[in-house]
């Protein structure tokens, strides 16, 4: 298995054990999926990817900060449907 490949796969896999640890759905299985995910990796193992994936398993989020976002204005259009210019 090619790097990319490994790494498309490992970015499904967690989006669906994400969901399957919240409903408690194979939770054992997807451990030992986990595993071997882990054992077919074909590059050596990252100190940040690790940290990265540990957050994850322990249902931590990454916090992102949207408030400036809510005072943000949407662009007016003119007829054309074009921007409009202030």
């Amino acid at each position: 298995m090619k790097n990319l490949e490994w790494c498309d796969l490992a970015e499904r896999f967690y989006a669906f054990k994400t969901v399957a640890d919240r409903l408690g759905f194979y939770v054992p299985e997807t451990d030992g999926m986990e595993s071997s995910l882990y054992e077919c990796r074909p590059f050596v193992a990252d100190a940040e990817v690790a940290g990265k994936i540990r957050t994850m398993n322990e249902g931590k989020a990454p916090h992102f900060d949207f408030s400036d976002l809510v005072e943000a204005q949407t662009p007016a259009y003119d007829d054309n449907d074009e921007l409009a210019h202030a």
